[in-house]
């Protein structure tokens, strides 16, 4: 058993520093081993990134607030909010369904119309998968394929000190629908990581709630709370929801240069800087360490 690793509850981020740790050995083929939000190999010449997740019902949608529309939505979107935090360009996705007994043709079209356009929506049109059927819960896994197109591939990690920390658009409140209705950051992703004056040194994208996601992109930072960029009608303590409520998938990036205000029509906010020491701090107003154990979304089992 290696270090680190508690062989008891299992907890995600552990997990996943395992896997990371195994891709150290893999062939000349995997230019980007697991670690980053899409692995990327060479195939036939040409560099291709792959993501896969998971959308399960009770865990990421409620099909009693959750239209069908939605769901099919959200399958593709959260996605290439991975293919943003990569600054790549979507080329095609493969969509696993299991569906519940029961489960009408019409229900079924509605879904899978949805998965289909928003794909076509995106220029990531949904080449093929398979359907399955069981009694719950309703799960669609898709697999998304994307290219560099020009562009080197933005990862995490790789923030150096001194580096400003930014986020796109607006934190917290995402119970509230934004986690069913948001729009990737493909076209700001790439607008950053093409212009030498904008480069991100690091990038991810914010599932899991700011509070577990910048400690994944940079081990030592300070963020101050107090200009974080929060939505509206989120409740108070404001700031906590904006680091814990997950499901923000907006961009968080590092970049050693000073971003305009705006970026192809998204909103750029510089919440703190990247340190060489002392961990992950978030500070208040008045510059005191705030605690904030246990904030953020982690599975577990």
């Amino acid at each position: 058993m290696s270090a680190g690793y508690s062989g008891g509850v299992l907890r995600e981020n552990e997990l996943l520093s395992r896997i990371a740790a195994a891709g150290a050995g893999m062939p000349a083929s995997v230019s980007i081993p697991p670690g980053d939000d899409m692995g990327m190999v060479r195939i036939a010449g040409a560099d291709v990134l792959i993501a896969v997740d998971p959308l399960i019902e009770g865990v990421h949608f409620d099909r009693a607030t959750a239209s069908l529309e939605q769901i099919g939505r959200k399958a593709i979107t959260r996605n290439l909010s991975d293919v943003a935090a990569m600054a790549a360009k979507p080329v095609a996705a493969v969509v696993s369904a299991v569906l519940v007994r029961g489960f009408s043709q019409v229900d079924a079209e509605t879904l899978f119309d949805a998965v289909r356009v928003t794909g076509e929506r995106y220029g990531c049109p949904v080449v093929g998968g398979d359907v399955a059927f069981n009694d719950g819960p309703l799960t669609l896994t898709v697999t998304v394929l994307a290219e560099p197109d020009g562009v080197e591939p933005v990862r995490r990690g790789t923030a150096n000190p001194g580096d400003r920390l930014y986020v796109t658009g607006q934190l917290g409140n995402s119970a509230a629908g934004h986690h069913l209705d948001f729009e990737p950051r493909l076209s700001v992703a790439r607008a950053l990581a093409s212009d030498p004056k904008m480069q991100p040194t690091a990038m991810m994208d914010i599932s899991d709630g700011l509070a577990q996601d910048l400690p994944r992109l940079c081990p030592h930072a300070v963020v101050n709370v107090a200009v974080l960029p929060i939505r509206e009608g989120t409740a108070s303590p404001r700031w906590q929801h904006a680091i814990g409520d997950g499901e923000d998938y907006e961009l968080l990036l590092a970049t050693k240069n000073r971003l305009p205000a705006r970026v192809a029509g998204v909103a750029l906010t510089c919440i703190g800087e990247v340190t060489e020491t002392g961990g992950v701090v978030f500070l208040d107003a008045g510059g005191n360490a705030l605690d904030v154990t246990g904030f953020g979304w982690e599975h577990r089992s």
